[in-house]
């Protein structure tokens, strides 16, 4: 009733751009009998199949419609429970590094940063329709108007950053304008429609960012507190995040923080790594004494302990379905549905709670195909009814053995490497790659990484400026790569001038006399004339000297300046060699 009833309506019903709530159950039911008669479509070839399979009679039509359920959603939750079981475990092993969690958390900043302002741009289509609507058909001469709460009802919807800047926009530009003919019935659901997925985009997007930066910022006072070399100092720091108040004292926060909990991920890690190479061994080796779950819970004689046989198979249970739902959570549905930590919306809550419902039963089912034996309630009262014939017989026994397929693709990469190859990759994974083939792909990844570092700290700050937390980001250590970067560029300019070919450099003329007494008139007035062009080529050289060396010394002074401190600094790696562009330089310096 959940997956195929209740819980599609709902989605729907929040989906829906009508006004009242009668008009939006009307048009959730009407969207979900268009999806069933869909389903019944499909579902006509199963009978056809089951005719000259097996006959058809009333019992295997039932079994029928339970198989294709099964066979669908066993397939979503296997797919997806390989995946956790890879991913988990190795964001767990990222997490024992403060450093490269923080790396980690920074890499996904530009990136997320354009799907916000990507959903802003969209937003603001909408926001202005609704003002424009606001502002000529809301007025106390039109309560009559069958379309004015509607709109006050979008109207009072629109955040407030964006509200104040749209409506000087209106000001300013008068030609967008809604004449009474275009509201109609359908033009203000579309418009609702489109107004309230828009909202619920930029919520998601905006908590996500929230939450990033409120995790960069703790693992940067983590490193703060590190790299002070005044105990006292680092005693008295506080992890500023979401203000929490700690039960340990500053100095315990530090050692808990930097020391033991990631130590506590390593293990944690290493420890999910077995749990997930026993659950694919067993899938693979489902319904034989082979699987490692089976040898652990009868081998070891922990099924003759109730208790016990309960606590380690719920455990073993409760990752598999974690690991299923974690992968599910973490998919952008055709960027339609995001899941956030207590800012959901009702359209993507019930779209992610179907699916939790569809995967319960499947993965219920496949968890006890891991032994040998199968007796327990859940065969006698569901799994009897998956004990299947001819072709889908076939897809139950081997669909857990391919949960290699998607573990493969997880463990190498696939994923991204095929996004890369049909160009779906993110800017930010190939932008630094622009002309630089001949150089080893190695240094490529490292440059690649360090710039989009850069630039999300250049983000990061600016968000921590507009909060007035400008003193939260710890400083990006570009003493040494500013140096190092001054250093080539000089000795570039240097080399530039002595390769020169062009008659513009003053040692170019050195090999004449101009006492020589066996020049004549002419050829002294032509060394006279070489030198004079000499010396305005030097004064010229010298011009653009000195402003290229007042640059370059400029921004040494101001990087070495600002970045430089007393103190120890923590400095991110990979960071060496890294060749900053001009506007990379402006941006570090600003």
């Amino acid at each position: 009733m959940l997956t195929w009833l209740i819980l599609p309506i709902l989605q729907e019903f929040f989906r829906s751009g009508h006004f009242n709530k009668l008009s939006k159950f009307k048009d959730a039911l009407k969207r979900n009998l268009k999806f069933q008669f869909v389903v019944l479509g499909v579902s006509i070839l199963g009978v056809i199949y089951l005719l000259f399979e097996v006959g058809l009679t009333l019992l295997n039509l039932k079994l029928m419609v339970i198989a294709i359920s099964h066979i669908y959603s066993l397939i979503l939750a296997l797919w997806l429970m390989a995946h956790g079981l890879v991913n988990i475990p190795r964001l767990k092993w990222i997490e024992g590094n403060v450093v490269q969690n923080l790396n980690h958390h920074y890499v996904q900043v530009p990136k997320l940063v354009d799907n916000l302002e990507d959903t802003k741009i969209s937003f603001k289509e909408e926001i202005l329709k609704v003002i424009v609507l606001a502002k000529n058909y809301t007025s106390n001469s039109q309560l009559d108007f069958r379309f004015r709460d509607w709109i006050l009802q979008l109207n009072s919807k629109i955040p407030l950053e964006l509200k104040e800047s749209m409506e000087r926009q209106y000001l300013n530009d008068s030609s967008t304008s809604i004449t009474r003919d275009q509201l109609t019935i359908n033009y203000m659901t579309k418009l609702t429609s489109n107004f309230n997925q828009n909202l619920y985009k930029l919520s998601a997007y905006q908590s996500e960012f929230d939450s990033l930066v409120d995790k960069i910022v703790k693992l940067e006072d983590i490193l703060n507190a590190k790299t002070t070399s005044n105990i006292e100092e680092r005693n008295q720091l506080h992890f500023r995040v979401h203000n929490y108040k700690y039960l340990l004292s500053p100095k315990l926060n530090f050692i808990y923080f930097y020391y033991v909990r990631p130590i506590a991920s390593r293990v944690t890690s290493i420890i999910l790594y077995i749990a997930s190479f026993a659950i694919i061994q067993s899938e693979f080796f489902h319904s034989t004494k082979l699987s490692l779950i089976n040898l652990l819970v009868y081998s070891t004689g922990i099924h003759n302990h109730n208790f016990l046989q309960l606590a380690v198979t719920s455990i073993i249970f409760s990752y598999m379905l974690f690991a299923s739902l974690n992968s599910l959570t973490k998919l952008k549905i055709f960027n339609m549905y995001h899941l956030v930590a207590h800012n959901s919306d009702p359209v993507s809550a019930s779209f992610y709670a179907t699916y939790i419902a569809r995967l319960t039963i499947p993965l219920s089912y496949n968890f006890i195909t891991l032994f040998y034996s199968r007796e327990s309630i859940f065969e006698d009262w569901f799994g009897k009814s998956i004990h299947l014939t001819g072709l889908f017989n076939i897809l139950n026994n081997w669909l857990p053995r391919l949960v290699l397929i998607p573990v493969v693709l997880t463990i190498f990469n696939v994923y991204e490497k095929l996004k890369k190859r049909f160009g779906l990759n993110s800017d930010y994974d190939s932008w630094i790659l622009f002309d630089e083939e001949e150089e080893d792909q190695e240094n490529l990844l490292s440059r690649r990484k360090d710039l989009i570092l850069v630039e999300s700290k250049r983000i990061v700050a600016r968000e921590l400026n507009k909060r007035n937390r400008v003193d939260d980001l710890r400083p990006f250590n570009l003493a040494n790569a500013a140096n190092m970067n001054y250093e080539n560029n000089l000795r570039s300019f240097n080399n530039s001038l002595a390769t020169d070919s062009e008659p513009t450099r003053i040692d170019s003329y050195h090999d004449f006399d101009i006492n020589d007494s066996d020049a004549d008139d002419s050829n002294v007035n032509s060394q006279l004339d070489y030198l004079n062009r000499s010396i305005i080529s030097a004064d010229r050289i010298n011009g653009v000297w000195g402003k290229l060396g007042g640059v370059f010394n400029n921004w040494r002074t101001n990087v070495t300046g600002r970045f430089n401190t007393t103190s120890p600094q923590y400095r991110d790696e990979p960071i060496d060699n890294f060749n900053y562009d001009d506007d990379v330089q402006e941006n570090v310096i600003l």
